[in-house]
């Protein structure tokens, strides 16, 4: 790719002792010097960053008239002295706007740059972000990159779980054996299946708790092939569930069935004990989910063993 480098003048305003050089570069995409600088990129629509990053996939049907652009950055190697970054928007009749993002103090030690912003679709193509770096006395360097020329995000399909959640559950159950856990005394907390990491080079995987004995927790991963990691345990709730897991599914499908709502066809996505504060009140339920292609059903158990319809779409 072709670099275009234009070398100008900074002004300095108040100052006797002239200008400093700035050189100017176009950020090609794919270039050498897109991977030398390092930065990272992303531009997606509004409704797809919304789903992606929603616990279930559930987001807003249909395009946005924005997209988010999210930038990051570390101040090293050729950004070492990154001090700004910039946003201009420009139209056939000039510039609409020139504002910073983000500012950084040349003298501070924070050397990372995190940027998120919205920005409507039909002015894109006139968006550039600009990283500014260096300073007197070895000169300024300013790195140009067009926003209309960062591929748009697609939202990524999602993936059903290959295991159940009863699998799941039996696999890690096997799996802590071999570790020697023992979970006769444990109460099963979590079991959900994470279809939707931010960490694309993550597989989905279900992850699952057991509270044990001693205020202690234990974590296993379940991926599709069937394989198990244990991961740090988190401490055990305060109140612990009056229901089991199971129970709480059965009292969960059981109500549904009452709201004319079949869930025999979905597989169980999550059953997670957890603790609120509604009205001001410690409330400890059962949160339920069960998917069927992009249907979603979600369903709250109490410890009175009531139910109640969060979703069903």
């Amino acid at each position: 790719m072709r670099i275009a480098v234009v070398l100008g003048f900074l002004l300095l305003v108040g100052s006797a002792s002239g200008g400093s050089d700035v050189s100017r570069y176009q950020v090609e995409r794919g270039s050498q010097l897109e991977k030398e600088l390092g930065y990272e990129v992303s531009v997606q629509d509004k409704h797809d960053e919304w789903q992606s990053d929603s616990r279930d996939g559930i987001g807003i049907e249909g395009p946005a008239p924005e997209y988010v652009v999210k930038f990051h950055a570390t101040a090293g190697g050729k950004l070492k002295d990154l001090f700004e970054l910039d946003l201009a928007l420009t139209d056939a009749n000039g510039t609409l706007l020139h504002v910073p993002l983000a500012i950084r103090s040349r003298y501070n030690k924070e050397n990372q740059v995190d940027v998120r912003f919205l920005i409507k679709k039909d002015v894109i193509n006139g968006a550039v972000l600009t990283i500014r770096c260096g300073g007197p006395p070895q000169g300024e360097a300013s790195y140009a990159i067009r926003l209309g020329e960062v591929p748009v995000l697609n939202l990524p399909k999602k993936s059903m779980p290959e295991k159940s959640f009863t699998d799941a559950v039996a696999i890690a159950e096997q799996f802590l054996r071999g570790q020697k856990i023992d979970l006769s005394n444990g109460v099963l907390l979590r079991a959900e299946f994470r279809n939707y990491l931010r960490d694309e080079r993550e597989t989905p995987r279900w992850d699952i708790t057991w509270a044990l004995a001693g205020d202690k927790g234990v974590d296993v991963w379940v991926w599709q092939d069937g394989s198990a990691k244990l991961t740090r345990g988190r401490s055990s709730p305060r109140i612990l569930p009056k229901k089991s897991l199971t129970e709480a599914v059965t009292i969960a499908e059981e109500f549904l069935r009452g709201q004319k709502i079949d869930v025999s066809k979905h597989m169980l996505l999550r059953a997670e004990f957890t603790i609120n504060f509604i009205n001001d009140r410690e409330t400890p339920f059962w949160d339920i989910a069960w998917g069927l292609d992009h249907q979603r059903v979600i369903a709250s158990v109490l410890q009175d063993g009531s139910a109640k319809l969060i979703r069903a779409r």
